[in-house]
């Protein structure tokens, strides 16, 4: 028993650092749903932005390397003639470094907004479970009938939001009833 204050003060110095998740502490954060959004629109802003530098320095960088490179014109490179095999490795890195674009502006992201990238992290979970209880089932697609924003990706603020839900629940009307839902009384 008399072990435990002692024991609490020496852990607590190591556990200052951590941060327990709770709703409390996100909405602090980020207030508002709306402040959400533009957190989201922000986050997006940083991914494509990152698409031409994680594209560009791995196919200038392979590029440099086989432009330096000793070439003997009757050897071959991955089995290929050397300049077909300099050119696809280039393209091929830089084709790498463009689909790892948005995963380094995420990371920009995080490290840019440190405070809220926890609270983001977790209303990006309640936003997706939003989104998948109140999505169109997928099973009633057809070409006149095709699924709109499955992911939920278009959706920038709340009114959006309610817009993407009149949109599923007319895709379900649709999909059950068929044709136009609009004209029902004829």
């Amino acid at each position: 028993m008399a072990l435990s204050p002692i024991k609490s003060q020496l852990v607590r110095p190591f556990l200052s650092h951590v941060r327990l998740s709770s709703t409390a502490a996100t909405q602090n954060e980020i207030p508002t749903w709306n402040d959400y959004f533009k957190l989201r629109k922000k986050r997006r802003a940083y991914e494509v932005a990152f698409y031409l530098p994680s594209t560009v320095a791995p196919a200038a960088g392979t590029f440099a390397y086989f432009l330096q490179m000793q070439v003997d014109p009757l050897t071959k490179v991955l089995g290929m003639d050397p300049l077909m095999a300099a050119v696809v490795s280039t393209v091929g890195a830089g084709f790498g470094g463009f689909l790892l674009g948005p995963v380094v502006g995420n990371t920009f992201f995080k490290l840019m907004n440190r405070k809220v990238a926890h609270a983001m992290d977790v209303r990006d979970k309640e936003f997706f479970e939003h989104i998948k209880k109140n999505r169109a089932d997928a099973r009633l697609n057809s070409i006149r009938n095709p699924v709109p924003d499955y992911y939920g990706e278009k959706i920038q603020s709340v009114q959006g939001y309610r817009s993407w839900l009149r949109k599923q629940r007319e895709h379900y009307r649709k999909g059950v009833f068929g044709g136009n839902v609009n004209g029902l009384d004829d």
